[in-house]
C-alpha cells in the first residue's frame, strides 16, 4: 500500500487527469477537486458536488473499480436506483491509481425501512454471467488492515488478530437461511441518500454472491448499539420481511461486523484524540461479546 502522505499528493492529480480523459469541466467554487473523505480510497468533489471521484489506493484495485462501475450500470438497466457513472471508459488509470467518477446525488439521510425496500428488490435479481462477480468474502480488507493501521500496540494488533483467528474458524459451521444472492456487501444507511426523484444507494464496491443476511446484519448491529430506534429497526424488518437477529447466526455475523467496523477506524488513528479514544474502547469491547457497547459512529 503506498504511503498515506504520497497518495494524499497523487490522489487530486490522479482525479485532474481522469476529468481529463473524459471531458468533465472542473470548474467550481473550490480551487481544484475538493476532498471529502479519505479512507480506503479517496473521494473528491468537482463542480460544487456535480461530479463525485473516487481514487484507489493502488492499480492494483482495478478490477474492483471496473465491477463497482459495470455493476452499477447494470443496476441502472434494471431500474433500481443507484449512483451512476459518468459514460466514457472507466476506470481511468492515473498516478498509479484507478480512478471513477460519478453523478453526484444531492439528497438527505434517510430511514432503514427505505433501505430495506432497496435491499429486498437487490437481493431478488439475477446479474449476468459477465458481470463476474465474487463471492463474499467476509474479512476482506482485514487482515491489511491489521498490519498497517498506524499507532496500534504490538498488544493490540494482537488482540485484533486473534478475534480474526477466532471468527475465521467458526464462521464456515455458520448456515445462512436466506440462500445466496446478489448482495451489496456494506448496507447501511449512510450508504442511501433521499432525493426528490426518490432514494438513491450507493457505494457498491463490495457488490458480490452472498448472504442476504450479511447485508442485513448491520441494521440490526445499528440499532444494538443504539443508533437506531427499536421503531426503525421494527419498520426495517417489515418492509425486508426477515428479522436476521431471530436467525441463530447472527451473534457470529455481528462479531465480525464488529471487528471489520473497528479495524475500518483503526486506519484514522491521530487523526484526532476523540477517534483514538474511540480506537482502543472498541478493541478493548472485542474481547468481550456481551460487554454492553458505547461506540460512536464515525
Amino acid at each position: 500500500m503506498a504511503h498515506t502522505e504520497d497518495f494524499t499528493e497523487r490522489a487530486p492529480r490522479a482525479v485532474h487527469t481522469a476529468a481529463q480523459a473524459l471531458g468533465v469541466p472542473e470548474t467550481s467554487a473550490h480551487e481544484g477537486p475538493e476532498l471529502i473523505r479519505m479512507g480506503e480510497r479517496a473521494v473528491f468533489r468537482l463542480r460544487d458536488g456535480a461530479v463525485i471521484a473516487r481514487v484507489e489506493r493502488s492499480a492494483a484495485r482495478w478490477a474492483e473499480a471496473d465491477r463497482e462501475v459495470r455493476a452499477a450500470r447494470w443496476l441502472a438497466e434494471q431500474g433500481l436506483p443507484v449512483s451512476r457513472p459518468l459514460s466514457g471508459e472507466q476506470p481511468v488509470l492515473a498516478e498509479s491509481t484507478a480512478v471513477t467518477l460519478w453523478e453526484g446525488v444531492q439528497g438527505e439521510w434517510t430511514v432503514p425501512r427505505e433501505l430495506a425496500g432497496l435491499l429486498h428488490t437487490l437481493h431478488g435479481l439475477t446479474p449476468p454471467p459477465t458481470l463476474d462477480l465474487p463471492d463474499l468474502d467476509p474479512f476482506d480488507r482485514v487482515v491489511e488492515r491489521i498490519d498497517t493501521a498506524p499507532g496500534l500496540s504490538p498488544t493490540q494488533r494482537d488482540q485484533l488478530r486473534e478475534a480474526h483467528r477466532d471468527l475465521a474458524t467458526r464462521i464456515p459451521t455458520t448456515k445462512p437461511v436466506l440462500g445466496i444472492h446478489v448482495i451489496h456487501g456494506d448496507a447501511n444507511i449512510g450508504n442511501v441518500l433521499a432525493t426528490p426523484h426518490g432514494v438513491v444507494l450507493f457505494d457498491l464496491d463490495g457488490i458480490c454472491w452472498g448472504p442476504p443476511e450479511w447485508d442485513l446484519v448491520l441494521t440490526a448491529l445499528y440499532r444494538d448499539l443504539g443508533w437506531h430506534s427499536e421503531a426503525e429497526y421494527a419498520d426495517f424488518c417489515d418492509a425486508y420481511g426477515f428479522d436476521v437477529t431471530a436467525w441463530e447466526g447472527y451473534p457470529l455475523y455481528k462479531q465480525i461486523r464488529e471487528l471489520r467496523m473497528t479495524t475500518w477506524l483503526a486506519q484514522k488513528r491521530g487523526e484526532s484524540p476523540e477517534i483514538d479514544t474511540e480506537i482502543d474502547r472498541r478493541i478493548s469491547d472485542l474481547a468481550d461479546p456481551r460487554r454492553p457497547r458505547a461506540w460512536n459512529p464515525y
